[in-house]
């Protein structure tokens, strides 16, 4: 049995490389505790049983300890130098309504902060973003065009 157990270790571990969360590893941990038990416990089921349990075990417990690492993780990106930049309506853009706007010459989804629709060549600003959605308004003096943006 102890053979068994060592391969099913080895092949939770191998899997578990091909994997992007650790999660088989625990199986593996559980596999070497059973390997372990099954030299002082002879009966099939009662190994199996403390497999099942420890692995379960493991893996609530690093869950549990992953999840709360990762509430307090905040991802450093330079998303929100976009915050405050111009940008040019491509599509019609409302509150609602979905549109284009284009930003550095690159294309983003759009919505208007106010309850207003903003036409296509419209000057704005980026007041914050949701998601890959920018948040925007029209700029005070909406007759400025920035050509680079509009490209």
């Amino acid at each position: 049995m102890k053979i068994m157990w060592l391969s099913a270790a080895v092949v939770f571990g191998v899997a578990e490389i091909f994997t992007a969360s650790l999660t088989l590893i625990w199986f593996s941990f559980g596999a070497i505790i059973a390997m372990v038990a099954s030299s002082y416990v002879e009966s099939i089921v009662v190994q199996i049983i403390i497999f099942g349990v420890t692995s379960t075990i493991m893996l609530i417990i690093a869950t549990k300890c992953i999840i709360k690492k990762d509430k307090t993780y905040v991802s450093n990106t330079n998303i929100d130098a976009i915050v405050g930049k111009k940008a040019t309506i491509k599509a019609l853009t409302g509150k609602m309504i979905y549109g284009i706007a284009v930003l550095d010459g690159e294309e983003w989804s759009a919505a208007a902060e106010e309850d207003e629709l903003i036409e296509p060549g419209t000057v704005v600003e980026v007041v914050r973003i949701e998601g890959v959605k920018l948040i925007v308004r029209r700029c005070k003096d909406d007759t400025e065009k920035d050509d680079d943006k509009q490209e």
